[in-house]
């Protein structure tokens, strides 16, 4: 096992993957690994000022009446006037009970979300919890009584929090994590990840240990409160019961990323629960930056699709060439192929005379997919149908690659090339991982492939080509030239 070392190759079932490791500050460490990527951000609606303003509006009037009705209270029992002292006291403690429900778990939850913000390396698990009210209730009674059987109970149980974490902070020590990821990774496909845990101490095994890929947190459709206290984001990868000292224990586990997208990792967090389970101690491995891209995943065409083009590849061109059917007879010259010599023809003309064959039409495709943002006041359905089309786009690149034709992704004004073949496949893959819905700006979003050919700088895109073209547009959008072109799909 190296700690360092970039982009080294493993096999992972038989395909290409690669290793990325980690190891405890302070030694340098080395990550890679991939991910995806969830829905795409999308604009959120701010609250408006009276939203932002309610609790704090609502918190002081409340504090304000039971102030009021405190001092009333106070200066009614002066002039002994217990009726109106009664009905302060009694508006006082409703002002109390409305500020314990409409106040207090506002601010609870925003003291949990900043203490979970601070990220701290303990946690309290249940068990942890109900230890330490027993801890506490102990504690009191052996005070007030004090019993010697009560104070010795209270030291056994503060002893037993300090053996459990030094245990746990001994189990965590000196661990170097590596996990190996495939090069190609799809959405909705269970992803082979092996990861390895190796125990350098001299003495000490390790126990109960949970590994975990760290990352920032997602930015997609959430509230505000759960973006703001998702600063990161933890991705579970193995978990070992038991690490030998000066050995490794290695587990191949399967990761699933739901959408396509790119997934950025720095680190690893390793934790345990050990040795009582009352805390879960966590220790952070630092990382250098890692972009695993998810590819999104390619469907079986449907027979429509398999039509398409129909005499792609399959006519006989008016040229020369190295097709099989003949084009034309003519004299031998030094430089032409002995076999291609007909000597039937030499026989009768009595010269040697050579066939000359026609080419067949490549079998070229352009698949254009419009990336305009096209939501207006529908965005959950135009990013719904933005993502359908990405998933069709990428099945046809793979049907068409897969027979064999010179296949080009155009992406708005990214015009992409031609190719074939799985490395032609897994870039253009990773171009549809990437992309974005564009905001249209007046004219200037309709210079795309989608809207004017001639725009694009390419006038043949769609005249030697054959195309089709994968739009959000509404049918009847899309120019005349278009249609005749090309054969359009509307997600």
């Amino acid at each position: 096992m190296k700690a360092e070392g970039e982009g080294m190759a493993e096999k992972i079932d038989g395909r290409e993957g690669r290793l990325f490791s980690s190891t405890d500050p302070p030694a340098t460490a080395l990550l890679s690994a991939t991910s995806a990527l969830g829905p795409q951000p999308s604009s959120l609606s701010k609250p408006s000022s009276l939203a932002r303003w309610r609790n704090a509006i609502l918190g002081s009037l409340l504090v304000g009446a039971g102030l009021a009705a405190a001092a009333v209270t106070i200066l009614a029992r002066q002039t002994n006037n217990y009726a109106l002292a009664a009905v302060a006291a009694i508006l006082s403690l409703v002002s109390a009970l409305l500020m314990l429900i409409f106040l207090v778990p506002p601010l609870a939850r925003s003291a949990r979300l900043e203490v979970k913000r601070f990220d701290f390396p303990i946690a309290i698990t249940s068990g942890g919890g109900i230890f330490l009210l027993i801890l506490v209730v102990v504690g009191f009674a052996a005070w007030n009584t004090g019993n010697n059987l009560l104070f010795m109970i209270f030291s056994l149980l503060c002893s037993t929090l300090f053996v459990g974490g030094v245990a746990a902070r001994a189990s965590l020590r000196d661990l170097i994590v590596s996990a190996r990821f495939p090069d190609h990774i799809f959405a909705g496909e269970a992803a082979p990840v092996i990861v390895t845990l190796r125990n350098a101490k001299r003495f000490l095994p390790s126990f109960s240990i949970l590994v975990e890929a760290r990352g920032p947190g997602e930015t997609g459709q959430q509230s505000k409160r759960k973006r703001r206290s998702a600063r990161f984001h933890k991705r579970p990868l193995a978990y070992f019961s038991y690490v030998p000292h000066r050995a490794a224990a290695e587990q191949r586990v399967e990761q699933l990323f739901a959408s396509r997208g790119h997934v950025l990792i720095n680190g690893f967090e390793l934790s345990t629960r050990f040795p009582f389970g009352f805390f879960r101690f966590r220790r952070r491995l630092r990382a250098r930056n890692v972009d695993i891209v998810v590819y999104p995943k390619p469907e079986p065409v449907g027979d429509k699709l398999h039509l398409l083009p129909t005499y792609a590849g399959h006519l006989a061109s008016l040229r020369r060439g190295i097709g099989q059917d003949l084009f034309s007879l003519r004299d031998y010259q030094p430089q032409d192929d002995l076999r291609h010599i007909d000597w039937k023809a030499t026989a009768r003309s009595r010269n040697l005379t050579v066939r000359e064959f026609t080419a067949e039409d490549e079998r070229r495709i352009t698949i254009v997919f419009d990336t305009r943002d096209l939501s207006a006041s529908d965005e959950a359905a135009f990013l719904v149908r933005f993502e359908a089309g990405i998933v069709q786009a990428a099945s046809l690149l793979n049907h068409f690659i897969a027979e064999r034709a010179e296949v080009r992704l155009m992406l708005g004004d990214d015009l992409g090339r031609y190719g074939g073949g799985l490395k032609h496949l897994y870039g253009s893959l990773r171009r549809l991982a990437l992309v974005k819905p564009e905001k249209e700006a007046g004219s200037a979003g309709l210079s795309t492939a989608v809207s004017d050919p001639g725009s694009v700088k390419d006038d043949n895109a769609f005249d030697e080509d054959y195309a089709i073209v994968l739009t959000t547009a509404a049918p009847g959008s899309i120019p005349a030239r278009i249609w005749r072109a090309a054969h359009v799909i509307h997600v």
